[in-house]
């Protein structure tokens, strides 16, 4: 494995990691979606399911990659990759209607901004090779544990970021 695969296969996963993250690290996005008042009745019914099945789909490239199954990973990285192509629409389109609400991405706190659809987008174009089958799995599990950690560590500065992003413009009033 090169770092030409690598580095793509870092990001892809990531994304991965952080849908695990947000599945276990936020609470009832119930309240979210229905405060954000965008989906039909029908669908916020369905808001309850929604935590677990990101979490299954990351979980699922995740187990793809580290086991070396690569029919699974690309199943499952196709329902990460469209996961987070309708998330970029959703956010979208909440930011334009309702402005820096809570969006709920990885918590009931932090607002909706261009940086989380950016990134949205983002990741969906960093999993979407993984369908087509690149990078290839390596056949090293060592090699397969050393990308998972480097993703792990870029989910990780991923959080981060978005939480300094998020605190743009809370300072401005003081240096007045």
């Amino acid at each position: 494995m090169t770092i030409f695969d690598t580095l793509p296969a870092c990001f892809a996963l990531a994304g991965a990691v952080l849908l695990v993250v947000a599945a276990v690290r936020r609470g009832s996005l119930t309240a979210v979606i229905k405060a954000h008042d965008l989906l039909p009745v029908f669908l916020v019914r369905l808001a309850p399911l929604v935590g677990p099945a990101e979490g299954l789909a990351g979980a699922a490239v995740l187990a793809g990659w580290l086991a070396g199954e690569a029919r699974l990973l690309r199943f499952a990285a196709a329902a990460v990759a469209l996961w987070y192509l309708a998330l970029a629409a959703y956010l979208a389109v909440l930011l334009r209607r309702r402005g820096r609400v809570p969006c709920g991405c990885l918590d009931e706190t932090s607002p909706a901004s261009a940086v989380k659809v950016g990134r949205a987008v983002l990741l969906a174009l960093a999993t979407a090779p993984l369908v087509a089958g690149w990078p290839p799995v390596p056949a090293e599990t060592g090699a397969r544990l050393l990308a998972s950690g480097l993703a792990t560590f870029v989910a990780g500065f991923l959080i981060v970021a978005g939480k300094v992003a998020d605190l743009q413009g809370t300072s401005a009033a003081h240096g007045r």
